[in-house]
């Protein structure tokens, strides 16, 4: 995939080039609970600074960003999600989720499921068969994306921060599920 699409099932991921940043921008405008909610600031201008962001340097590891939209037209004629995927972080053997949108008109039909048991999961292991797990960090109030990790099986690690949000304190938590479990009893 790199620079194309990888399929899995109904959801098809597809590297986010220039041109589509309109397209992943609307994504974000149409997920404005997130932004509201948890993040605490409108989403202007996210998909353009995303689209520019470098992967985080990793002393003995290679970092492979992955900045991709989801399409599933079973649920939305547009791109449905907004993703950032860092394989290699924090060590060569996790991907890390460093953002997962998903519109709201394209909340609560499976999307999310799917896409953390199934198509992530085999895109990371199509293109990186050494990484072990699939890592998620969200903050403390993000109740909806909590739920959906709990179902599909992610459990809690003891890694936890406090960021800064635009002023606020917030807590990070982070999730991790092997991906061979993922992988072997995917949750449909």
């Amino acid at each position: 995939m790199p620079n194309g699409t990888f399929r899995n099932g109904q959801v098809t991921l597809r590297a986010i080039t220039h041109a589509d940043i309109p397209a992943i921008q609307d994504v974000l405008d149409h997920a404005p609970h997130y932004h509201t909610s948890i993040v605490g600031v409108p989403p202007a201008g996210l998909a353009a600074r995303a689209f520019t962001a470098s992967p985080p340097d990793v002393k003995g590891s290679r970092v492979f960003r992955y900045f991709m939209a989801a399409d599933d037209t079973d649920i939305h004629p547009k791109p449905a999600a907004a993703i950032d995927l860092f394989v290699g972080f924090p060590s060569f053997k996790i991907a890390s989720l460093a953002m997962l949108v998903i519109r709201e008109d394209a909340q609560r039909k499976g999307l999310g499921r799917r896409l953390l048991t199934s198509a992530l999961p085999a895109f990371i292991r199509h293109f990186h068969p050494a990484v072990e797990s699939l890592s998620v960090s969200l903050t403390d109030n993000n109740v909806p994306a909590l739920r959906c990790l709990l179902a599909c099986k992610f459990e809690r690690t003891n890694q936890w921060e406090k960021i800064d949000a635009l002023g606020r304190t917030v807590t990070a938590l982070t999730y991790r599920r092997k991906i061979d479990e993922l992988i072997q009893n995917g949750i449909s």
